[in-house]
């Protein structure tokens, strides 16, 4: 899988479940982008923070 930003093959994805959840967190080494994913499509870490704080 490549970064969707610099083109890199250099993704870290981690997959877990939170709260019921699935979600895949992403990281590339070459330019930092993070992300995080539930099956819908991409969420904002502010979101998995509720989800993490209030299961």
């Amino acid at each position: 899988m490549l970064c969707p930003t610099c083109a890199k093959s250099a993704l870290i994805e981690i997959r877990m479940h939170v709260a019921g959840s699935e979600l895949t967190f992403r990281r590339c080494g070459g330019c930092e982008v993070q992300t995080w994913e539930s099956p819908e499509g991409e969420i904002p870490l502010d979101r998995v923070l509720e989800l993490v704080c209030h299961p």
